[in-house]
């Protein structure tokens, strides 16, 4: 009778005990999700909210129960972690009085900026560092460049930041561009090309797994980003994403310790030089997310720990999932199947936000690149090496490697600017839609195959097409022992 009742009883004290350590360390997690940690961190390495005229706005960003007032005194603005009554989303608060406010656009102090929706990733990137240090001239210089409407605008009260240590900002926005787009656009076609496509293909079968399953997880919790003010948030492309946990911190835990433990297994090198490579570029990539005000310290250490809890469920088995990739010649029809099975159950989230558009570019790019491979082994294009590893690293033709890493990324705006708009036209006609009207990139129904079939297309030429032209022209690299 004892052990029965135990047995029975026994789930409620696990249940208590989780309970009990879920209450102990709350306040820990509470504190690591202050926004005023991260608004602290930012002053002290130079990002300053702007002063404004006193005549216009007075404003207080420390405090995160304030209220901001304008020198009327006849409204005031409340904030819910960086959402504002009627869900405007802004880089500073909202006025009661400012109702036409548009969530898709971002005003800076003389300086009007429309968030878009599909642009070139290094033209946006470009756009986004030129468009901030301009926003942080001096108020004289700012005032001779911008309209009385644009001065009108300021006086509604949005806060704005300005850099008072350019050596930090250009540092971090290098840090946060580890985990952007940009560098998947150069990191994946040089390894390819020039270093190691095996080991290439496996980092992209890692990198889809955890980053779809860490986007869609940001968009089931729905936890916002730090609350701004106090914060001040630099980087417009993400705002109205959800901010817990952090992919770009899945992305620079994940990707540095799975790219060296790949290789680990192929060449000799000593590994703790991998290991504090990959240590110093998460730290790196996740405080540059909280320099640009878009995570918390929670955020970033649970996408963190997140990232490192996938990779090990998932790195036993990339092995076998890449030799299935190679020797069964349906692969390519599976992959393509199985990422628009996966668009297709991504969760829906409330409101549009460029989380689902940048999953879809993943699954992709990484199912188009494996796709590739398969062609190229069954063709007979890639042969198992004659020795098994470990292998000695030999230096390529450097070169050979300019050549290949500037044609090929020719080739590959090429193949982006022509699929993109092939893509685009063909779905608004099947729609009746206007191809020029950019609200319709916003409708699933075009946003889905826009991205997925452009980016499976990419990264189909990066494994496929661009190899084949390289040995066509006599700058292809030693394939012999690098691709399987």
């Amino acid at each position: 009778m004892v052990t029965v009742t135990g047995n029975c009883h026994s789930p409620n004290i696990y249940y208590l005990i989780i309970n009990m350590i879920i209450d102990r360390l709350k306040p820990f997690f509470l504190w690591l999700h202050d926004a005023n940690h991260v608004a602290n961190f930012q002053r002290k390495f130079g990002i300053l909210p702007n002063d404004y005229p006193t005549d216009t706005v007075s404003t207080t960003f420390l405090n995160q129960n304030e209220n901001f007032n304008n020198n009327n005194n006849d409204s005031s603005s409340q904030y819910c972690n960086g959402y504002d009554l009627n869900k405007h989303i802004t880089n500073g608060y909202r006025n009661a009085k400012d109702d036409d406010l548009k969530t898709k656009s971002s005003q800076h102090k003389g300086h009007e900026r429309k968030i878009t929706y599909d642009t070139n990733v290094i033209d946006e990137c470009i756009e986004e560092i030129q468009h901030k240090k301009r926003s942080s001239s001096s108020t004289a210089v700012a005032q001779q460049l911008v309209s009385k409407t644009e001065l009108a605008d300021k006086s509604k009260g949005l806060l704005d930041y300005k850099i008072d240590n350019w050596f930090w900002y250009y540092f971090f926005q290098f840090g946060a561009a580890l985990g952007n787009e940009i560098f998947y656009i150069l990191f994946f076609p040089t390894w390819v090309w020039n270093v190691d496509g095996s080991v290439a293909r496996k980092i992209s079968i890692l990198w889809a797994f955890f980053m779809y399953i860490g986007q869609a997880t940001k968009d089931i919790l729905e936890i916002p980003r730090p609350r701004s003010p106090p914060v001040l948030k630099l980087e417009k492309r993400y705002l109205e994403e959800y901010g817990f946990p952090s992919t770009h911190a899945m992305f620079a835990a994940g990707i540095p310790l799975s790219l060296v433990l790949l290789s680990i297994q192929r060449y000799d090198f000593n590994i703790w030089i991998g290991i504090a490579f990959a240590a110093t570029t998460c730290v790196w990539v996740c405080l540059s997310r909280i320099y640009l005000g878009m995570h918390t310290f929670l955020d970033i250490i649970a996408g963190t720990i997140y990232a490192l809890f996938l990779v090990y469920l998932m790195f036993p088995y990339v092995d076998a999932i890449d030799q299935f990739q190679l020797n069964f010649a349906l692969a390519p029809l599976l992959n393509f199947s199985i990422g628009i099975l996966l668009i297709k159950f991504y969760p829906s989230p409330k409101q549009w936000s460029t989380a689902r558009s940048d999953t879809t570019v993943i699954l992709g790019s990484a199912f188009g690149l494996c796709s590739a491979t398969t062609t190229m082994f069954k063709l007979g294009l890639l042969k198992k090496p004659l020795t098994p590893p470990i292998y000695s690293i030999i230096y390529p033709n450097y070169l050979h490697c300019l050549l290949r890493t500037v044609l090929g990324l020719i080739l590959i705006f090429l193949t982006r600017q022509i699929v993109k708009n092939v893509v685009l036209r063909i779905t608004c006609f099947i729609y009746g839609l206007d191809y020029r009207n950019p609200e319709c990139k916003r409708l699933a129904k075009i946003e889905m195959p826009y991205y997925y079939l452009t980016y499976f297309a990419i990264g189909f030429n990066i494994s496929f097409s661009c190899p084949v032209f390289f040995r066509a022209i006599g700058i292809g690299r030693d394939y012999s022992y690098t691709e399987i």
